[in-house]
């Protein structure tokens, strides 16, 4: 027993310094790569949305605007689309390890990335503005981990922080 234990101690710390050498060499972010494979870039239509059945995601949606079922349903904002963005975008550009990785062709659905602080795992987060009648608007929102199975409510708690900030 005890050999084997050595044996597995030695094996771990191999492989804690192989880990070690190749966030030195090409940084954590890639290492993740290396390890799980790239992130999913697919453009997310809400229209056709099918959620990861894991509970590492959270969705916001307005009733009707999504195929799959809303974990919370949207609010709606007595403003614009247009301007609803632009506060979004004021919003996102407070909050820590954000980047935008995508824009669609019609400035409405945005992607961004948000990475955790010490291991940089990456999280995919898709919003659409959407003009409603009378100068009011809502959103849809997806948030979800791209590795592992749950992420401790970071997503749902991710959001619904962010649309307290609006």
């Amino acid at each position: 027993m005890g050999r084997r234990l050595t044996r597995i101690a030695g094996g771990l710390a191999g492989l804690v310094v192989v880990l070690a050498v190749a966030v030195a060499a090409i940084g954590r972010e890639q290492t993740l790569v290396l390890l799980f494979g790239p992130i999913d870039t697919t453009a997310v239509s809400f229209a056709t949305l099918v959620p990861s059945q894991r509970p590492n995601r959270f969705l916001v949606c307005p009733d009707d605007y999504c195929r799959a079922s809303a974990d919370l349903p949207s609010p709606i904002y007595k403003t614009p689309a247009a301007a609803l963005r632009d506060r979004w975008l004021g919003m996102i550009s407070r909050q820590p390890r954000v980047e935008r990785t995508r824009i669609s062709a019609d400035g409405m659905q945005f992607d961004f990335v948000q990475r955790s602080w010490l291991l940089r795992f990456p999280d995919t987060i898709t919003v659409r503005f959407i003009d409603l009648d009378d100068g009011r608007s809502t959103l849809a929102v997806y948030s979800r981990s791209h590795y592992g199975h749950s992420d401790l409510g970071v997503n749902r708690q991710r959001i619904k922080a962010w649309l307290a900030a609006l």
